[in-house]
This record gives structure tokens, C-alpha cells and sequence, in this order.
């Protein structure tokens, strides 16, 4: 894996290790909840994310979700541990196309949903920030339920 990609899968690999942690022990009742009626609610976010990697995967390859969701979106459908596991599996499928990334593949450029061109690098830098955003939004939403409901904070965000 090229230098570049590997300091960014790490920080990936990183952010994703805590948001497992941070996912700990959700229930459905909890991952349907916000914090306000406008606010994203946990089911959200990971279905965001799951999404957004089945598109950045694709974008590497100019196919797939990259030719047809023009704009970002998330997958609602199913419990949370099946939005997880469908995350799981496309963290999979992304990480394995890191793998054989080429120099020359991280200068080619691509649409970044029709509004600007990106380098593939770029793609990946934005990539890592996408999940450590949306991993601190599960935390603050968490962190609320549990401070509104009275559930232990510590279970899924030691610190």
C-alpha cells in the first residue's frame, strides 16, 4: 500500500475501531432517537456512513453508486446491527481497493457529486475526515440519550 493510503487507512482504521466502540450495546429505540426533531439520529448517521463507503469505493472505480447517487444520502432500511454489518462489508470492499491503489490512480480526478473534481487522494483525505466527523456525532448523540435517559455513558464512550 502506498505511503499516503496506508497514514490514511490507519487513521480510518482508527476512527472506525471507535465508533465500534461507541456503537456498543445501542438499541434500536436508542438509535432511533434525537436530540432534536431536526437533528440526525444515530440509525442515520451509520446508515450515512455505510453509503458513503459503497460510494467512495465505487468513485475509485467510476462505477456503480458513483454513476447514480448525485447526491449523499443514507440507508434507513433494516435494524441497526444490519446497517453495521452492511457498513462492515463495504469497509471491507473500500479498504481492499486501498490496497492497489497506484501513484498514478491517486492524481486521476473524479466528480465529487457533479459540483467540483477531486483527485483520488483527495477523495481519501475527505474520506478519513467523513468518519471521524460522523464517529464524534454518534458520540454527542449518544452521550445525550444517556444523559436524557439515564443509561451509562462509559458502556460505549469510556472517556
Amino acid at each position: 500500500m502506498l505511503a499516503p493510503v496506508q497514514l490514511l487507512d490507519e487513521m480510518d482504521e482508527q476512527m472506525w475501531s471507535l465508533l465500534q466502540r461507541n456503537l456498543t450495546g445501542i438499541t434500536e429505540a436508542e438509535a432511533d432517537w434525537r436530540p432534536h426533531p431536526d437533528a440526525n439520529n444515530v440509525r442515520w448517521l451509520v446508515g450515512h456512513l455505510a453509503w458513503f463507503e459503497e460510494w467512495a469505493h465505487d468513485a475509485l472505480f467510476r462505477n456503480g453508486r458513483y454513476l447514480v447517487d448525485r447526491d449523499p444520502t443514507a440507508y434507513l432500511e433494516g435494524s441497526i446491527d444490519e446497517l453495521i454489518a452492511r457498513f462492515t462489508a463495504a469497509r471491507a470492499r473500500y479498504r481492499r481497493r486501498l490496497a492497489v491503489l497506484t501513484e498514478a490512480d491517486l492524481a486521476r480526478t473524479l466528480s465529487y457529486f457533479s459540483r467540483y473534481e477531486v483527485t483520488e487522494l483527495d477523495l481519501l483525505k475527505t474520506h478519513a475526515l467523513h468518519l471521524a466527523g460522523h464517529r464524534f456525532q454518534v458520540r454527542y448523540v449518544r452521550g445525550t440519550y444517556s444523559r436524557a435517559h439515564g443509561t451509562r455513558k462509559a458502556d460505549f464512550d469510556p472517556w
